[in-house]
């Protein structure tokens, strides 16, 4: 549209500037005649106006319309003026005249009422606050609410503002099941006597609000809703508002459980994908599953880095603060420096949680360096010994972020495998490179397993240890050799074809 205007200007000005403007400032006399040339000036208002009439450029039919409405409410008011006119004033006037007195009060009072439309639309934040509060809060929401993709999202970019805008202590969105309730919370409210009610169904709640959200075969959603801040009740425009929120909360609800649902459903598939050939059809299905997951597993470490575990800092600042103030004794003094510890205790787990989820430490340190983290981390805790052993460490660390992260995986699920089921004393692990191909190689004396007894599969689980691995190695069109049987251990080696990539 832009370019459509600046093509329309140039070609209404260029030709009298080119053959008349400056041919006469140059030579004295110009090449086309002004008047002649001058017709092209004619090009610019007329693409105007045709930019107008289609409404590319301004909306004319909305403008046109509220004219039309605003005269129509003008008629009236001008006809019983005009008749005052003609009864007490001047009896004798021609109707021409009324008429046109008639006109001129109808034009008048419509450019008076579309003055005072516009004014009272600009004024609205000051005359009606409340009014447009709401209305902005609720086309924030429902902006956000088309971003939503998993439950959790909903504590930070909807309950918040719910919460801001009614000025409540808190406000919760529960899911009940058939069998387990779950519940989403922003601010003070009691999430256990939401539960217990819900689970009880009781009648009228005495400070609680429960609005039904929708109903499912699978389960009922509802939204809770604390008292006021304030000792006043939710106004009628308020109510309005709640009951528009739960519409929308009822669309993007039934959105994000089939999202849920169908993610559920494509896990349990990729697991049972029945051989690498048939798997090889499936190798975009299978790296968009472990897209899906390593995002889950991302968003979970980041809730509890951010969340958790910054609440546990603050916590134990506190509880040093509260020992320089106040004088304990020596028996209360020992119990804070053990609550303390415990503090230390959690938040240390917590962060090797963070870093199982999410190794940052890829991209900063390299695969190596990182596994050997994981590797010493496990080997604490483990009831086996753990050896890793790598070579061709600047070969490995020019590969691809993608395929360094599937080989962490590999390694923390044999890992995790071993510790579960191996009931092994050793595991070695190796990782190098040979001929542009990276070699993983594990090795357990543990029990071992009949690979061709059938692996249980769990709806909504990611499938089992050593299938997960398989759909890693085949994403990444792999190799893999499993040579175990009862009684005599296991062992797994797998070969990856190497891209070319930056380095993490």
């Amino acid at each position: 549209m832009i370019k459509t205007v600046w093509v329309s200007l140039i070609i209404s000005f260029l030709p009298v500037v080119c053959f008349s403007f400056l041919p006469s400032l140059i030579y004295g006399s110009a090449w086309v005649n002004s008047l002649y040339a001058g017709i092209f000036v004619f090009f610019f208002p007329v693409t105007l106006a045709y930019l107008v009439v289609t409404t590319k450029l301004y909306d004319i039919d909305l403008v046109l319309r509220r004219i039309l409405l605003t005269s129509l409410i003008a008629v009236i008011p001008s006809g019983l003026f005009v008749g005052i006119v003609k009864v007490f004033v001047s009896t004798e006037a021609p109707i021409e005249r009324l008429l046109v007195l008639f006109i001129l009060f109808v034009a008048i009072l419509t450019l008076v009422f579309y003055s005072l439309e516009n004014m009272f639309a600009k004024l609205e934040p000051i005359i009606f606050p409340r009014k447009y509060y709401l209305q902005s809060a609720l086309k924030n929401i429902a902006k956000n609410l088309g971003t939503i993709t998993s439950l959790r999202e909903y504590k930070e970019i909807v309950l918040v503002d719910i919460v801001n805008t009614l000025q409540i202590y808190g406000v919760a969105i529960a899911f009940k099941y058939k069998d387990s309730i779950e519940i989403i919370s922003e601010g003070s409210i009691d999430v256990n006597e939401v539960e217990r009610y819900l689970g009880s169904e009781e009648g009228l709640h005495p400070f609680l609000s429960f609005y039904e959200i929708n109903r499912q075969e699978e389960y009922t959603s509802y939204f809770v809703l604390t008292e006021k801040k304030t000792t006043a009740l939710l106004g009628a425009e308020e109510k309005q508002w709640l009951q528009l929120i739960t519409t929308y909360l009822a669309v993007s609800l039934e959105n994000v459980h089939l999202i849920r649902k169908l993610t559920m459903k494509l896990e349990e598939l990729a697991s049972q994908i029945p051989n690498e050939q048939a798997g090889n059809d499936f190798i975009w299905f299978r790296k968009l599953m472990f897209e899906l997951q390593e995002k889950e597993r991302v968003r979970i470490a980041t809730d509890l880095h951010d969340t958790t575990m910054q609440d546990l800092f603050f916590l134990k600042e506190r509880l040093h603060l509260l020992l320089e103030k106040y004088a304990f004794t020596k028996p209360d003094q020992t119990q804070m420096f053990s609550i303390i510890d415990y503090i230390d205790i959690i938040n240390s787990n917590l962060r090797q949680s963070c870093f199982e989820l999410h190794p940052y430490l890829i991209k900063e340190i390299g695969l190596v360096r990182t596994i050997e983290q994981l590797v010493e981390l496990e080997a604490a805790i483990a009831p086996f010994e753990i050896n890793f052993d790598a070579t061709c460490l600047n070969v490995i660390e020019l590969r691809d972020l993608e395929t360094k992260r599937h080989v962490f995986r590999m390694v923390q699920e044999l890992i995790n495998n071993a510790k579960k089921h191996s009931a092994a004393n050793v595991v070695q692990i190796q990782l190098t490179d040979r001929s542009n191909n990276l070699q993983l190689s594990y090795l357990d004396d543990g029990i071992g397993f009949e690979t061709n007894l059938a692996l249980v599969k769990e709806i909504g689980s990611s499938g089992t240890g050593i299938e997960q691995i398989k759909s890693r190695i085949l994403s990444l069109n792999g190799k893999y050799e499993l040579i175990t049987s009862k009684g005599k251990g296991m062992k797994l080696n797998v070969s990856i074809p190497m891209k070319e990539g930056l380095s993490a």
